[in-house]
């Protein structure tokens, strides 16, 4: 295992002001000078490349500067024509340690006040910049000072969407007690826009196993205008409009949430906070059925029991994962349930001789996030990506044996994939959702990954994997693993372009058979392999008796 990746250091603070009018941020508030001094207060966007060209930080103006010291400070940025990035923005103090003089180090700000998180839940307020963007204070559950930055959405960006939420709320509370009756199950996977993991063969499982008084209750949850709706359309009875008037009062009736992804998945993305969206977040139960192992990627402090992503039940495929959430993420044996992914249960291979194919699929990373197109293609991640579908011996190599080779990149930086070009005809670029990943999975006869969690899916078929972890040293201070990539894995690891495509040859000589060393790793790590994967989470979910959240909260 390997270690835990410490959160970004905070100074917590006791809350005066904290405001954004009409484009200008103005904070007050007050901190113990017994351990710190203050030098400087600055906007800094989270997750950014120290070495992109755009600018990342910005320093508020002190006002009365002559308190800081007096353990009083008043700041103020105006961000209007600062030219933000999209993305979040987190208030930073630059602080010296009394303990331990000339120890200077950058601390997220927190101690955001209740009265402030209600404020802004029941007032909310944005800024609409000139290049249709929108800048407002995120409130998260860690009681940090945000700003979110990001593309101004015009039917949900308004009072007049405000007034849906008040409405749907009265139109709920009402009738409480006969909404509530229907006990209903929502499925969702990211954004409501998808149908293609955990959450789709779930559902298909329930509307084709479970008994029929029980399946009137489980709706899937999906914007009808998205391609994967097409997926799920055969059980137009149980699919429900994304962001509808009846899915708005459901989702406050719902008995438990079932997704592949956190609770915020379930409305409009990155909206600002409001009553409505609050209220549903408190007091609704959610089953968490994963889309990947934990094992390459640390997401702890996003999962954790204690954060605001708590999930009642959390899936897990193995007593090897398991222990990972028990010790990580820190949640009881009795919350977890070990039944191994939903999608296996059809996870068979289709590979054959006459058509081979090797899929490749990195990941995203987490300080590429929001980039540009410019920043973006001066990241090491493309270039290495584009240098070796550029490469003349793997295109040879795939020439000579004739092979497929699919480049499949992470839904994250699918506005990117047009900054990608096949480096000939047995190279083919495949953007995110034009073909289902499970039958990419399928069809691969191995898989070239970096930190992605498919390498499970692969791995369970009996098929190679090969990881190219490039840049782990940068990985491994930012985002971090469980699993030990010098000790852990169970396929070859290779760091170097030329390495990369000396293990395809060897996979392809070899007739894509795994190494004896990985084949004996697959049954304490993939136990679960019989097929019965939904059946197990459903008879879980089915035989819950759970107590209301608020409740349990406020208890």
């Amino acid at each position: 295992m390997q270690d835990i990746k410490e959160a970004p250091r905070q100074i917590k603070v006791k809350t005066k002001k904290f405001s954004l009018k009409k484009g200008i941020i103005n904070i007050a508030f007050e901190y113990d000078t017994g351990k710190v001094h203050i030098n400087s207060v600055k906007l800094k966007k989270r997750n950014s490349d120290a070495d992109c060209n755009h600018i990342n930080e910005f320093e508020f103006a002190l006002r009365n500067a002559e308190n800081v010291s007096s353990g009083k400070c008043e700041a103020v940025l105006d961000v209007n024509g600062l030219g933000l990035d999209i993305g979040f923005w987190d208030v930073v103090c630059v602080c010296e340690d009394k303990k331990q003089p000339g120890e200077v180090y950058d601390a997220i700000l927190g101690g955001l006040g209740t009265w402030m998180k209600i404020k802004f839940i029941l007032f909310p307020r944005w800024t609409k910049t000139k290049e249709d963007t929108i800048i407002y204070p995120f409130v998260n559950g860690a009681r940090q000072f945000t700003i979110q930055h990001r593309k101004y959405d015009r039917k949900y960006d308004s009072y007049r969407f405000i007034f849906k939420e008040m409405i749907a709320l009265f139109c709920y509370f009402i009738l409480k007690p006969y909404w509530d009756s229907k006990k209903l199950w929502l499925v969702c996977e990211k954004f409501c826009v998808m149908a293609q993991d955990n959450g789709l063969y779930f559902f298909r499982y329930c509307m084709e196993n479970a008994p029929k008084e029980k399946r009137k209750k489980i709706l899937y949850v999906i914007d009808k205008e998205c391609p994967d709706y097409q997926a799920v359309k055969e059980y137009d009875e149980n699919v429900i409009q994304f962001m509808s008037f009846k899915y708005m009062i459901y989702l406050q009736a719902a008995q438990y949430l079932i997704s592949t992804d956190a609770i915020r998945h379930f409305y409009i993305w990155d909206s600002p906070n409001s009553v409505y969206k609050v209220l549903y977040q408190a007091r609704k139960h959610i089953i968490f059925l994963q889309h990947g192992v934990m094992g390459f990627k640390q997401c702890h402090r996003t999962f954790h029991k204690k954060g605001g992503n708590k999930m009642a039940r959390f899936v897990v495929s193995s007593e090897f994962e398991k222990k990972i959430i028990e010790d990580y993420f820190e949640y009881d044996s009795d919350d977890i349930i070990v039944t191994g992914l939903a999608r296996w249960d059809v996870l068979k291979s289709t590979a054959t001789g006459d058509n081979k194919e090797i899929l490749l699929m990195p990941t995203w990373r987490s300080w590429l996030e929001d980039s540009d197109r410019k920043q973006f293609e001066n990241s090491e991640y493309y270039k290495r990506y584009r240098q070796l579908l550029e490469d003349d011996s793997l295109q040879r190599l795939l020439e000579e044996n004739d092979i497929t080779l699919n480049f499949y990149i992470h839904p994250k930086f699918r506005e990117h994939m047009e900054s990608f070009s096949a480096g000939c005809d047995r190279i083919h670029l495949i953007p995110f959702g034009e073909t289902p990943l499970n039958k990419l999975l399928m069809s691969a006869h191995m898989l070239i990954t970096d930190y992605s969690s498919v390498a499970w899916d692969v791995y369970y078929q009996e098929k190679p994997v090969v990881f190219y972890p490039f840049d782990r040293q940068t990985y491994e201070e930012r985002q971090g693993s469980y699993m030990d990539y010098d000790k852990d894995l169970f396929g070859d690891v290779v760091y170097k372009q030329q390495d990369l495509i000396a293990a395809i040859k060897y996979y392809v000589d070899n007739g894509f058979n795994e190494k004896q060393q990985y084949v004996a790793m697959r049954d304490y790590l993939l136990p679960l392999r019989d097929n019965k994967n939904s059946e197990r989470i459903y008879n879980c979910i089915d035989n819950l008796i759970m107590p209301g959240k608020l409740f349990g909260k406020i208890r």
